[in-house]
């Protein structure tokens, strides 16, 4: 029976929720980097998915348009709350994060900051980040992966059974979830803990290649 499922993420960030802005001290200059590496810009529509208690929104500056969303309401009731103290316009919404209630092509950014590693199907979860993204849209990535072509050891997946059931998978790679989005990485930096955490920016790709090396340009990619 599996352990980490929809039902028990709802339960289990529901009770966190109260409890969620005490890592914020820890994480803070974590997510600062994650949001500066996509540049958004006033003007711009951004997804935050799985956005908890809004904590990203610090980060952003007034004129951006926002919808939040997350499996637990005490989670989105949070976030909207953060996003009126902070005068931002944010549309929070109780939505699951694989099967997304939204049209296509409606964002410039998609934000997936500690979701990856938490969702019971993170392929669902970026391709449906891909899938609303607008042409060229870039996506912000900040959590813990395995590092690239490192296997998985014994000792990693045992302590994975207690941190996957109550916390986050600790045995998953990006690459493969990336490529199964028809991603492309132009920023990859270690955040955290030696790099297990990173802080990634990809590009929802085309085949315009001019625009893609403007895009590059756009986040600081030589």
């Amino acid at each position: 029976m599996p352990v980490n499922t929809v039902a028990w993420n709802r339960l289990r960030y529901s009770l966190y929720a109260p409890f969620s802005d005490l890592s914020e001290k820890i994480l803070r200059k974590a997510r600062k980097q994650a949001i500066t590496q996509i540049a958004p810009i006033p003007g711009e529509r951004i997804i935050l998915i799985g956005c908890g208690t809004g904590m990203d929104l610090e980060y952003f500056s007034k004129g951006i348009d926002v919808v939040a969303i997350d499996i637990s309401r005490a989670m989105v009731t949070r976030a909207a709350q953060r996003g009126r103290l902070l005068g931002l316009s944010v549309d929070a919404r109780v939505m699951n994060a694989e099967y997304l209630d939204l049209e296509s092509e409606l964002f410039d950014v998609a934000v997936l900051h500690l979701i990856l590693a938490v969702t019971p199907d993170p392929i669902a979860c970026i391709k449906e980040a891909a899938r609303v993204l607008k042409p060229n849209g870039r996506i912000s990535i900040f959590d813990k992966f395995v590092p690239d072509g490192e296997d998985i050891t014994l000792a990693r997946k045992l302590l994975n059974l207690f941190t996957n059931a109550f916390f986050t998978d600790i045995t998953r790679h990006l690459e493969p979830l990336i490529e199964s989005a028809g991603l492309r990485i132009v920023k990859d930096k270690p955040a955290m803990l030696n790099g297990e955490f990173r802080t990634v920016t990809a590009i929802k790709s085309t085949e315009d290649t001019a625009t893609k090396q403007d895009l590059a340009s756009k986040v600081g990619v030589n």
